[in-house]
């Protein structure tokens, strides 16, 4: 978009010709709202460079400083989605950097299988600590999905969750083989797998056991998140990172000797493919996504999603409780 103008030069007196050029615009998100507009004025004139010159560009460092703000305070739509995506980026590589270094046999330690569930689920706690505010801390392909069916984010949101979680991964996982011994993550069998943080099912499992046991513990772990996200359970949503640390350690704890308890396709993805084990791979993307499917749908449907929730009045009972009425108290204030 461009726009002539004259302006008269206010050193020798001639008339400029200016073009000026929208070069960019910031969006504070709402549809068909401009926030900043920057124009950049080209002078064509033989004196040239003279006030009008400095007055454009004092116009246009002040827009500048004044977008900087915005963007430093977080009023565009752009930062908000580049640190949700470093938010995912570096919470699911804590998630597999310390989760998976609890399933490393070797270093005189050889773990045993609930040091391993409540290293995952202390982890979770961790993560959740650090970047839940930032995030709402995923950190799954599955629990995005489930977000999505609720409404909770959009499809492009979604899809940079996706490649965070991915990337973060295997960043994680890469970072685990680099601090520790070679020996001790290269893994030489199938079935020693899981020595190296490769989820596999038990032999004693088909295929479909496993793709069942996989969706219906994550169809749990998509309900408690379903449970936390909704408005009408504000009042038992204290301490989120404990309670879902717990919650990974009990699912984890019951499904674990039957698939590994995955959970989450990211953290299966990357010990996959620094290990080049692919070995029924796919039933950690079917299972937990299907099983966060049917568990966020099942939940929108029956007990509805809404938006917010208004405050209730204190019951007689509950004033009664509490020894005191707010209410006669701020009348006897006033007297």
């Amino acid at each position: 978009m461009f726009v002539h103008a004259s302006t008269r030069c206010e050193k020798c007196g001639i008339v400029a010709i200016c073009l000026f050029s929208l070069l960019f615009s910031v969006n504070n998100g709402n549809s068909g709202g401009t926030d900043v507009t920057i124009c950049n004025a080209v002078l064509f004139h033989k004196e040239g460079f003279c006030k009008i010159r400095k007055r454009i560009n004092l116009e246009i460092s002040g827009v500048l400083i004044n977008g900087l703000k915005k963007w430093v305070r977080g009023e565009g739509t752009t930062k908000n989605i580049l640190i949700v995506g470093l938010a995912e980026l570096i919470g699911t590589a804590m998630l597999v950097f310390l989760g998976c270094m609890g399933c490393i046999a070797g270093l005189g330690v050889v773990p045993i299988h609930l040091q391993i569930t409540v290293t995952f689920g202390l982890t979770v706690m961790i993560v959740i600590q650090c970047i839940g505010h930032l995030s709402q801390a995923h950190i799954n392909p599955a629990v995005t999905v489930g977000a999505v069916i609720l409404g909770k984010k959009t499809i492009s949101e979604a899809l940079v969750y996706f490649v965070s979680q991915m990337v973060g991964a295997v960043l994680g996982y890469g970072m685990l083989k680099v601090v520790t011994p070679k020996d001790n993550l290269t893994a030489g069998k199938i079935d020693q797998a899981d020595m190296f943080c490769v989820t596999g099912l038990h032999a004693d499992l088909s295929a479909i056991q496993g793709l069942i046991v996989e969706g219906i513990a994550t169809a749990i772990l998509m309900m408690v998140v379903c449970s936390v996200w909704d408005p009408r359970n504000e009042k038992n949503t204290d301490s989120i990172p404990i309670r879902f640390g717990f919650t990974v350690i009990v699912l984890a704890t019951a499904t674990g000797p039957y698939t590994g308890c995955s959970l989450n396709p990211a953290r299966s993805f990357a010990p996959a493919l620094w290990n080049n084990q692919w070995r029924h791979q796919w039933i950690y993307w079917f299972g937990p996504i299907g099983g966060a499917l049917i568990s966020s749908f099942m939940y929108k449907s029956i007990f509805g999603v809404p938006e917010n929730v208004e405050e209730e009045e204190p019951v007689p009972e509950a004033i009664a409780l509490n020894c005191v009425d707010p209410h006669k108290t701020e009348v006897r204030r006033n007297n």
